[in-house]
């Protein structure tokens, strides 16, 4: 009888039985409103505050913290669960550093960590802050149940992912692999929605691969002179011009073998910005700097014009091809066009795996109505340069969001709703029992 009680005693622990869900997502919610106050924007993207602050909260737990010092006010850190077994870890990875905010546009601040509306506003709270708070306190119920593991589960939180993670993830892959070596790594990407993927259909899309990223800068040089007597020499006209022929029609786009089985999933994609993104190779145009003066003269006419331009590459496709259209469309042989930053080719992670069929089953335990499927997502994380190195990453907030807050990230009303935080946590935590428990 005592072997059967201390058996039923462990399988509570193991689901999470036992665990006060509520008082945990509270626990979180609070976590999220403190960490979301720190400034972390990048640049310059200081973020020794903040991981004081999640080192203080993993200590207070019992649990020792290692950190690394990639540059002066770059941290990384990252917390062990032990395991007993051979397997590889898991890797739960977030980072710390934010976009920049202008506050005027926002209605409350965006440091402020405001709980209203039943959400918690502010830089963050999307991307990713509040992902990194659900992996946290995933974590801290592993290690708060006692969890037997058959393998380490590691917490890491790294800076400037927002800057191509040079001094992030990529410094500890770089320099510290040999301590992480993970199997699986779970970090964001893919969420849950009713209005985004498909019609009146909850899918819940963990993302496999991401497009490959290439940020251009164009310049056009000319002649200066008075704005009085138009010339041909005037850089404006003709970046603008050459502006409109690049933008003119989409370009080609390979089909993605990742975003076909979407289809064959759940049928026609809906139509909107974030189904067509994933679609498709896309630029967009995200700067025009050009002007005489402080405040710019309006009677000058300028000798250099730049733009920048934001292209994703669907998987497949070749960016030095890419970048020889780029310049036929141009049509002007004279502008330099310049790389200001290209990622790694796509790597798409397979989905038969434990993990996947984990976390897929969590979200269904929890929404029982879900489809879940593989996505490929439009913008870049830290995980293809893990995929580089052979692990399978994924992308996931389980959280089921609107069309209007997944849209909310990087904007002036980025939020996550207070109400799917246990619900998010409880399906973190039972994926990585049910792979990495003993």
């Amino acid at each position: 009888m005592l072997r059967y009680l201390v058996m039923l005693a462990v399988a509570a622990s193991a689901t999470g039985e036992d665990v006060d869900w509520s008082q945990t997502a509270e626990e979180a919610a609070r976590t999220l409103q403190e960490y979301i106050r720190f400034d972390t924007t990048v640049p310059p993207g200081d973020v020794r505050a903040t991981a004081d602050f999640l080192e203080g909260i993993l200590e207070a737990e019992g649990i020792s913290v290692t950190r690394y010092v990639s540059a002066p006010g770059k941290v990384n850190l990252y917390a062990r669960l032990g395991g007993s077994g051979d397997a590889k870890p898991i890797l739960l990875m977030h980072h710390m550093d934010v976009v920049p905010a202008d506050a005027s546009r926002w209605d409350v601040d965006p440091f402020g960590g405001e709980r209203k509306d039943g959400h918690i506003w502010g830089r963050g709270a999307m991307d990713m802050k509040g992902t990194g708070t659900l992996h946290l306190y995933a974590f801290l119920a592993l290690h708060r149940q006692k969890i037997p593991l058959n393998r380490d589960i590691v917490l890491m939180a790294v800076a400037d992912e927002e800057v191509g993670g040079e001094l992030g993830a990529r410094f500890m892959i770089e320099n510290h692999y040999d301590e992480l070596d993970p199997e699986y790594v779970l970090d964001e990407g893919g969420f849950g929605s009713r209005d985004v993927y498909a019609n009146d259909q909850l899918v819940f899309a963990i993302s496999v691969a991401e497009k490959q990223i290439v940020w251009l800068k164009i310049r056009a040089e000319g002649v200066a002179g008075h704005g009085s007597q138009p010339s041909d020499q005037n850089p404006n006209d003709r970046l603008v011009r050459a502006l409109g022929r690049l933008l003119a029609e989409p370009f080609p786009s390979s089909p993605s073998p990742v975003v076909e089985s979407m289809r064959e999933t759940l049928g026609s994609l809906r139509k909107n910005k974030f189904t067509n993104a994933i679609q498709n190779t896309t630029l967009s145009l995200t700067t025009l700097q050009s002007g005489v003066g402080d405040p710019v003269k309006i009677n000058v006419i300028p000798s250099v014009a730049e733009a920048t331009i934001d292209c994703r590459l669907v998987p497949g496709t070749d960016a030095t091809e890419f970048l020889q259209e780029v310049k036929i469309r141009l049509g002007d042989p004279d502008l330099l066009v310049e790389i200001a930053y290209q990622s790694e080719e796509t790597v798409v992670t397979a989905s038969d795996t434990d993990l996947y069929r984990a976390l897929e089953s969590a979200i269904v335990r929890h929404h029982p109505d879900a489809v879940v499927v593989p996505t490929l997502i439009p913008y870049g994380t830290d995980s293809n340069a893990f995929r580089h190195k052979g692990a399978k990453s994924y992308g996931i907030i389980p959280m089921e969001l609107s069309a209007e807050i997944v849209a909310s990230m990087h904007s002036d009303a980025e939020r996550v709703p207070v109400a799917q935080i246990e619900t998010a946590i409880r399906i973190f935590y039972e994926a990585l029992v049910e792979v990495a428990s003993s």
